[in-house]
């Protein structure tokens, strides 16, 4: 392969934090190995947290629309059909221009189209899956797939083993940093630091439920907590009134791009549990009491209990999630330094820290497969 020759790879990911940022990951691994190599992305829309001034600058952006699929035995399913009829008409048209090299699918039904497309013009494909369970999307476009990558060490689901490898999960640069043991050393009169988020975008449910747990604790207890708080677009005000009524120190968001700083500053997480938040307090070995988000096939509920059957965090089902049981939790480990120590010794051996290269040199050889 000419060194000098460009080489493009169109990479096929959902509108998540979960799909996007592995996708950004390993866009970056490939460009740092290979130079060479012109990032596309294709997405069937843009990430409400992305600037999109810097994803042009680190690779091309490319916006076919389609939304979630409705029931298709239903009047808005026959006109969705005719809609996908579009959209595949039109990601062919890309690819056709594009002659990508690879096709690298990173999950979610926005993939569709565009790996579909590229099997059709016979282009070698790799799939990542981020969840302990493969996702539906994944799994529909599995037989179309060179390899298929994945985050957990075992993945539930119907797909061909010989196909499968494990890579680990692409996380953001920032968490290539290792925290330091200086960084678990806390002054004794720092208050005990909570880090709450419900993903990239928050979540209501588990917002109320801690505010209600702290209201529960006494004055004293209060007062050496403090909190950083990552609400989403539609509590922020709820909650800075709830945490000024209570007295306690928090600093709270919409969302916020710092979170490795969070983590940092944190003694503990508490959490949906979406496969990049797990493999970022993997990570940083952090202790983490998580909340699956009960919908969205389930794939939140199979990673807390991987991380529960391993001993590597606290898991509260989301229909039980009440203030006791979550102030229940919270109060065993912030009085127990010990039992906060296992759970970070055993998050930690789930990390992969060269994912992102694992998954670019799988993917060249792919590429350089075709030569």
């Amino acid at each position: 392969m000419n060194a000098n020759q460009r080489t493009p790879i169109l990479i096929c990911a959902g509108h998540t934090g979960g799909h996007f940022f592995p996708a950004v990951s390993f866009a970056e691994a490939v460009k740092a190995l290979h130079p060479e190599v012109d990032i596309h992305m294709l997405m069937s829309r843009t990430p409400l947290f992305v600037d999109q001034g810097n994803v042009h600058k680190a690779f091309h952006l490319h916006m076919v629309p389609l939304s979630s699929p409705p029931h298709l035995f239903s009047l808005k399913g026959f006109f969705y059909l005719l809609k996908c009829t579009i959209v595949f008409w039109k990601t062919a048209l890309l690819l056709s221009k594009l002659r990508p090299r690879l096709v690298v699918g990173f999950g979610s039904y926005g993939t569709v189209p565009g790996v579909l497309c590229a099997a059709g013009f016979k282009i070698p494909i790799l799939l990542h899956e981020q969840n302990a369970k493969i996702g539906r999307a994944n799994q529909f476009l599995a037989r179309c797939a060179k390899r298929i990558a994945t985050s957990f060490p075992e993945v539930k689901g119907q797909i061909s083993q010989r196909k499968v490898f494990y890579s680990g999960f692409p996380l953001r640069s920032v968490f290539d940093t290792p925290l330091e043991p200086a960084d678990f050393e806390k002054p004794p009169d720092k208050p005990f630091t909570v880090l709450v988020f419900g993903g990239s975008q928050g979540a209501k449910r588990l917002n109320r439920a801690f505010l209600d747990a702290l209201t529960a604790l006494g004055a004293e207890e209060r007062a050496g907590i403090a909190v950083i708080h990552i609400v989403g677009n539609d509590d922020l005000d709820h909650m800075r009134q709830g945490y000024e009524r209570l007295g306690i120190q928090a600093d709270l968001f919409h969302f916020s791009k710092n979170i490795f700083e969070h983590y940092r500053s944190a003694d503990l997480v508490i959490s949906r549990a979406g496969a990049g938040t797990i493999f970022e307090l993997a990570a940083l070995g952090r202790a983490a009491i998580l909340v699956p988000y009960p919908h969205a096939y389930a794939h939140q509920k199979i990673n807390a209990q991987y991380l529960a059957q391993a001993g590597a965090a606290r898991v509260i089902e989301d229909e039980k999630l009440d203030a006791d049981s979550l102030l229940r939790f919270i109060l065993e480990l912030r009085h127990d330094r010990a039992e906060r120590s296992k759970l970070e010794q055993s998050v930690r051996r789930l990390a992969r820290p060269n994912a992102s290269e694992t998954l670019a040199e799988e993917g060249w050889k792919l590429l350089c497969q075709q030569d």
